[in-house]
């Protein structure tokens, strides 16, 4: 009687230690958030930053340096190509000229002038050639003059509106070469002129939408399309310049920066996780109670949710901000799903 007594009193603290032991191994596992996929939209895009630029401008500057004598538009003009926009002082050009065109004109006299002697054959065909050499000299000195002097005159290439005038010009400003001096062109159809990592330009092509976002226009997504790439890209850079149109009602004007998202791919039944559930190339999930890692490959990234290619199936329980050591069998508890 008393041996069966404390039988049962051992078997009831046996039972008791291990309610007890699975009551601690119970509250040592990590309470976890769990979701599961789902299905929806995802949207893989190549980002790119540029500036909106008239599709047909051009840069007009100078090749020489002086003082501006005048300056013949303002921003805002409307101009037709090869009109003189502004002068740089051509006063020694000028001088250059004439007396360039006064020694031509004396070089075509003494041409005439052996020519006629050598038909009578009182000059030597030493001599006319000297008359024909010098007279071809001058002749080239003089084109060369006037092609000097016709660079003080900045006219521009295409017809359009003066869009800018740098350096706020006025009469006697200095310029020098290479100087840009105004931009002219045609405001009413603008592109994004940007530029595109070499990792991502194979994705890019012909026609593809892009979604721009602009500081001017906060909250709004603008649209676009890519209408060209160029076939080389810079290799400093390493970038590829792409350009994206601009529909005609687009509120974006000319000199605006943009943030650019080309859309290279689209699905609309992507299997989707929150981001937050993404650890490297891998997933948390949750099976039988024991956490297990799943190896995954990405598609389309988003700010809130990732695209999952391979590795998930739909119906699998994955842990929302898996704890930092977790690891592979640990048993988990589950604190709700998101």
């Amino acid at each position: 009687m008393k041996r069966a007594t404390i039988w049962r009193i051992g078997g009831g603290i046996a039972i008791l230690l291990a309610a007890v032991a699975v009551y601690f191994l119970f509250l040592r596992a990590p309470a976890v958030v769990t979701a599961t996929p789902h299905r929806g939209e995802a949207v893989e895009a190549v980002y790119a930053t540029g500036t909106v630029e008239p599709v047909r401008y051009a840069r007009v500057g100078t090749k020489v340096s002086g003082r501006l004598t005048e300056v013949l538009v303002k921003e805002g003009d409307r101009v037709e190509a090869g009109r003189v926009i502004a002068v740089i002082e051509p006063s020694e050009e000028v001088f250059r000229v004439q007396e360039l065109e006064a020694r031509l004109k004396l070089a075509t006299s003494d041409l005439e002038r052996a020519q006629t002697l050598r038909r009578s054959g009182n000059v030597s065909a030493s001599a006319l050639d000297q008359a024909e050499s010098a007279h071809a000299a001058a002749d080239a000195a003089l084109k060369g003059a006037k092609a000097r002097l016709d660079d003080h005159f900045l006219t521009v290439t295409v017809s359009g509106m003066i869009l800018r005038s740098e350096f706020q010009l006025e009469i006697g400003d200095m310029v020098q070469p290479g100087q840009t001096l105004f931009l002219v062109g045609d405001a009413s159809q603008l592109q994004i002129d940007a530029e595109v990592d070499e990792e991502d330009i194979l994705k890019v092509a012909l026609g593809q939408k892009a979604l721009i976002r602009a500081d001017a226009f906060p909250g709004q997504i603008l649209n676009g399309e890519v209408s060209s790439l160029t076939p080389y890209g810079d290799p400093v850079g390493r970038t590829y310049r792409v350009h994206v149109s601009l529909p005609a009602d687009t509120p974006l004007v000319s000199g605006m920066t943009a943030e650019i998202n080309i859309v290279v791919r689209r699905e609309d039944k992507a299997l989707l996780v929150p981001l937050s559930a993404i650890t490297g190339s891998a997933v948390w999930t949750v099976v039988d109670g024991r956490a297990q890692r799943a190896v995954v490959t990405l598609g389309a990234v988003g700010r809130e949710e990732a695209e999952i290619l391979s590795g998930l199936e739909e119906t699998q329980t994955i842990i929302i901000q898996p704890p930092a050591g977790l690891a592979e069998g640990q048993r988990v508890r589950s604190s709700g799903q998101s």
